[in-house]
């Protein structure tokens, strides 16, 4: 019985451009993993702990400009209510940040508000939602709520979804 052998045409292409060519696909794929690595399937602990540290991280990263941070924490449809009843989406709270970048002025208003507005930062989980309140801690005045978040754990990490704040404690 004959063997059947196919005839496979020669690619006469120059090994430069194979060469090339393999370089282009590896580079690729070591990008990819780097994405994935640095990107949302980062898992993070479904924990207390997280939601505080994601928050104070959010902090930092409105008074430094990091949108990168901000926008990868903050969830499309997220909204915060000013004590004064405004609202403001995502895209303020980055225009917000990228505005107020490194100013030492804001630095400086919010290192007197913080001192003048101690605050005990408690954290419930029911499944996954997370509640963050801030609430005064002066011994003498009654423990009222002064800011609250909300946090949803999708896709391996916490995400901020709603903002209240009060005039509490002034």
């Amino acid at each position: 019985m004959p063997r059947l052998e196919r005839t496979l045409p020669k690619l006469s292409i120059p090994v430069s451009i194979l060469s090339a060519a393999v370089m282009l696909f590896w580079l690729w794929t070591a990008n990819a993993k780097v994405v994935r690595a640095e990107g949302s399937n980062t898992v993070e602990p479904h924990t207390e702990a997280a939601v505080i540290a994601d928050d104070k991280r959010w902090d930092k990263a409105e008074e430094s400009g990091d949108t990168a941070f901000i926008d990868a924490l903050l969830l499309p449809e997220y909204r915060s209510i000013s004590s004064d009843g405004s609202t403001h989406d995502k895209a303020a709270i980055i225009a917000n940040a990228r505005r107020n970048v490194n100013s030492p002025e804001r630095a400086a208003a919010i290192e007197k508000w913080r001192t003048a507005h101690p605050q005990l930062i408690n954290v419930k989980i029911t499944g996954d939602t997370a509640i963050l309140t801030f609430s005064l801690d002066k011994p003498a005045v009654p423990k009222p709520v002064m800011s609250c978040d909300v946090f949803v754990y999708r896709d391996g990490r916490w995400r901020a979804l709603y903002s209240q704040h009060t005039e509490a404690g002034k």
